[in-house]
């Protein structure tokens, strides 16, 4: 309890230094996916009229109760919301990293603080520094940011970071990556579930549905977008051509 203690006081303290509020400017790919108009998740803006998100944290909503918000570094202010249209699952959306495909009903105007966001062709080698955004909690005793936050992460060994989370009842799947700031710091939250793994401005993964935070967990795990490309290409496509009503 102690040591746990201690983590916690530590992880407390080098927020200031590892978290940075940022404008949308700074992240203009950035999407608040709501429920009942309340941010629920992180989303990622992939074209004018698709948002890319964790499929937890819709599978279960109700259609017409989910939007979107774009354009705004505040969590539940500013910029543009548009509802949402379609949805499309990857499977069944029910293993943490599947991701859901979001048809809004109009298109987005994309402008300085709206722009998509190319995906990955590769997969990210360890050591690799990247980002993640979105507005989570700073820690377990704190609430979610109501504005935007980006932390800079590091690509972990996929294999140390499966074990790692083996220990702690968290199976990695081969769809996931892994990333994690320099701190002992907790921010895989559930605020920045959805959240996008950026680097060198192409979307490399998602933060992947959980439900705590755990000043002992480090590691955060991501949808692997390099190897859901092709999905997301070919379904995007599909729908397009469709029309879907």
């Amino acid at each position: 309890m102690l040591l746990k203690g201690f983590l916690l006081l530590f992880s407390i303290a080098q927020i200031a230094a590892d978290f940075k509020s940022i404008g949308i400017e700074q992240a203009p790919w950035q999407a608040s996916v709501q429920i009942n108009d309340k941010h629920h998740c992180g989303g990622v803006i992939y074209s004018e009229d698709i948002i890319l998100t964790i499929a937890e944290c819709v599978r279960k909503a109700r259609l017409e109760l989910i939007s979107v918000r774009v354009g705004s570094a505040q969590e539940n202010a500013g910029g543009t919301v548009l509802k949402v249209k379609k949805m499309r699952l990857q499977v069944l959306g029910l293993r943490p990293n599947d991701v859901a495909i979001l048809q809004l009903r109009s298109p987005l105007n994309l402008n300085g603080g709206i722009q998509a966001i190319p995906l990955a062709t590769e997969l990210l080698v360890p050591g690799t520094n990247a980002s993640v955004t979105g507005w989570g909690q700073l820690s377990a005793l704190n609430p979610s940011s109501k504005v935007l936050l980006r932390v800079d992460v590091e690509i972990q060994d996929q294999l140390m970071c499966a074990t790692n989370n083996a220990l702690k009842g968290r199976l990695i799947s081969v769809g996931e990556i892994c990333a994690a700031p320099a701190g002992e710091i907790p921010y895989a939250c559930q605020g920045f579930v959805g959240g996008p793994l950026v680097a060198d401005n192409r979307l490399y993964g998602m933060l992947s549905w959980q439900s705590a935070c755990d000043v002992l967990n480090k590691s955060g795990a991501y949808a692997n977008i390099a190897m859901l490309k092709g999905w997301i290409e070919s379904t995007v496509k599909l729908i397009n051509f469709l029309r879907i009503a």
